[in-house]
C-alpha cells in the first residue's frame, strides 16, 4: 500500500540532507567539549543551534541553568553541580511552527538531546583531527558526531524535511538542545525546572536506529582493602592487598552474573548483558594512588589495594537496595577469609549514583517510533533497553515525562578516538522522525 506521506517525507529528507550535513560538519568543527573535561562550554555550539532554529521559523528560548536553584529542587544533583555554575553555558529550546499553542510551556512532544562532548583523549589516536568534521567514506567523522550532535542534527533535519514538504504540525513540539549531559544532566533538569513538559519526549542518543524505552542506572564502589607490607625476598611474611581485594572482585563478578540469570529485564534480554558491571580501577601500594614514586615500581608486598567498581541497574532496581545487595556479598567474602574478618575493607559508595529509566514499551510514543520506522523501510525489531545513562532518567524519573531513546549511531563508536555518524544512517534517522512527528502530533496545514 502507497504511503503519501512516507514517500513525501523521503523526498524532502533527500532535498534537505546536504545542508543539515553542513549544519553537523559546523557544530562539530564548533569546540564543546564539557568544562569537567577541560573544553571550553557549549556557548559557541548554542548560538550556531538557536540559528538554525530560527531559520525553521522556531520561536527560540536560551537561558543559564541556575545552579543554586536546581540544588534545591533536585538534591540529588548537588554532588555533580559545577562549582562555577552555567555562567554562558545556555541552554537553547525552540519551539516548531505548530497550529495548535502550547500553554504554560507544555509541548506535545519534547525533542531532547545535549550539545556538550567529552573531551578527544589523545589526538594522535584519530585518523583525523577530531574537529575536522570531515566527510570519510560515507561517514562524517569527528568529536560529537555520534554523542549527540548526530541525533541533534537528526532532529533538525526532520523539522526541516517537513517544512520542505509543506508539512506544519498540529500539537506543539519543543526540542530541547541542553548543556551538561556528560557531567550531570544538569541542562535537562532545568528544563523541568522551568516547567517545560510534554506527553512524551524523545531523547535523541546514538541507539544505532533502536526504539530503547529505558536506559540504564548507576553506582560506584570504592574499596579500599588493608594487608601487610613485607620484603619481596620474604613475601610470606607479608598479605598482598591485591590478592585480598581480588577476592571482592570475583564475588562482584559473580554477583553479576547471578544477578542476569534471576533478575533479568525483558527490555534488557535482548541485550548481551543486562547487568553491565565494570572494574574501572585498583591502584595498590603504600599510597594506593597508582603512583610509582622516584625509585621506581614498588619493590614491596604491597599493603594496600584500591578498587573502583562500576555498577549498573536495570529495570526497576534502586540505588539503596542495589547497596545492600551488593554490601551483603562482599561482607560473606570478609566473614570467609580470617585476615579479613580481622581487617575489614573501607566501602564507600560516590555520590552521584542515579536510577534506571522504563517507559512502558506499549506507550502511544513508543508504539509511533515503531511505526514511523517500518514505514521508513528500517526492519522491524522489538523495543530493547539502551546500554547508557541518557538524559531520559531525568525526563522520567523527575519530570514524569515518558521518554523513548532514539538516534542515529552505534553508541561504541562514542566517547572515543575516530567517532563517526554513517551519512545514510543520519538520513534514515531524519525519515523517522519526521513521520514520527507528522504522525504523533497531527499534520494541521501547509505552510502558506
Amino acid at each position: 500500500m502507497r504511503d503519501d506521506l512516507a514517500d513525501a517525507v523521503r523526498e524532502a529528507t533527500a532535498a534537505v540532507l546536504d545542508e543539515t550535513i553542513a549544519g553537523l560538519q559546523d557544530a562539530i568543527r564548533t569546540n564543546s567539549t564539557n568544562p569537567a573535561s577541560g573544553g571550553p562550554g557549549e556557548a559557541d555550539c548554542q548560538a550556531l543551534v538557536a540559528a538554525a532554529l530560527r531559520r525553521l521559523d522556531c520561536r527560540v528560548e536560551i537561558w543559564e541553568p541556575d545552579a543554586a536553584a536546581l540544588a534545591q529542587r533536585f538534591p540529588f544533583i548537588r554532588a555533580s553541580l559545577p562549582p562555577a555554575g552555567f555562567e554562558d553555558r545556555p541552554n537553547v529550546v525552540g519551539w516548531l511552527p505548530a497550529a495548535e499553542p502550547a500553554p504554560d510551556g507544555r509541548a506535545h512532544l519534547i525533542l531532547n538531546t545535549h550539545v556538550d562532548t567529552v573531551a578527544p583523549g589523545d589526538a594522535t589516536a584519530w585518523r583525523r583531527p577530531p574537529f575536522d568534521a570531515a566527510v570519510d567514506d560515507g561517514q562524517v567523522v569527528g568529536l560529537g558526531a555520534v554523542d549527540a550532535k548526530g541525533c541533534l542534527f537528526a532532529f533538525l533535519g526532520a523539522a526541516a524535511a517537513l517544512r520542505h514538504a509543506q508539512i506544519r504540525l498540529r500539537r506543539p513540539v519543543m526540542l530541547q538542545a541542553v548543556v551538561d549531559e556528560e557531567a550531570s544532566g544538569a541542562g535537562t533538569l532545568d528544563c523541568l525546572r522551568r516547567g517545560y513538559t510534554a506527553t512524551a519526549a524523545v531523547v535523541g542518543e546514538p541507539t544505532g536506529l533502536r526504539v530503547c524505552p529505558a536506559s540504564r542506572g548507576a553506582a560506584h564502589l570504592r574499596l579500599r582493602v588493608v594487608g601487610r607490607g613485607a620484603h619481596p625476598g620474604e613475601g610470606w611474611r607479608g598479605v598482598n592487598a591485591i590478592r585480598k581485594a581480588w577476592q571482592y572482585v570475583e564475588a562482584l563478578d559473580r554477583l553479576r552474573d547471578e544477578l542476569d540469570r534471576t533478575r533479568m529485564h525483558p527490555l534488557w534480554a535482548p541485550l548481551s548483558a543486562g547487568h553491565v558491571w565494570n572494574l574501572l580501577a585498583i591502584h595498590a601500594g603504600p599510597a594506593a594512588d597508582g603512583t610509582t614514586g622516584a625509585a621506581g615500581p614498588a619493590r614491596s608486598v604491597p599493603d594496600v589495594c584500591e578498587v573502583h567498581y562500576g555498577i549498573g541497574l536495570i529495570g526497576d532496581e534502586r540505588p539503596e537496595a542495589m547497596r545492600a545487595t551488593v554490601e551483603a556479598a562482599l561482607a560473606e567474602v570478609t566473614r570467609g577469609d580470617a585476615w579479613l574478618a580481622d581487617h575489614p575493607p573501607e566501602l564507600t559508595w560516590r555520590p552521584g549514583g542515579f536510577e534506571p529509566a522504563v517507559t512502558d514499551p506499549m506507550h502511544p510514543a513508543v508504539l509511533g517510533l515503531l511505526d514511523a520506522a517500518a514505514a521508513a523501510g528500517l526492519d522491524p525489531s522489538p523495543p530493547q533497553a539502551f546500554s547508557a545513562a541518557t538524559d531520559g532518567r531525568h525526563l522520567t524519573n523527575a519530570g514524569g515525562i515518558p521518554a523513548v531513546n532514539f538516534g542515529p549511531g552505534a553508541v561504541h563508536r562514542a566517547h572515543s578516538p575516530n567517532e563517526a555518524l554513517p551519512v545514510e544512517e543520519l538520513r534514515r534517522a531524519m525519515e523517522v522522525l519526521a513521520i514520527f512527528l507528522a504522525r504523533f502530533c497531527g499534520i494541521a496545514a501547509a505552510y502558506c
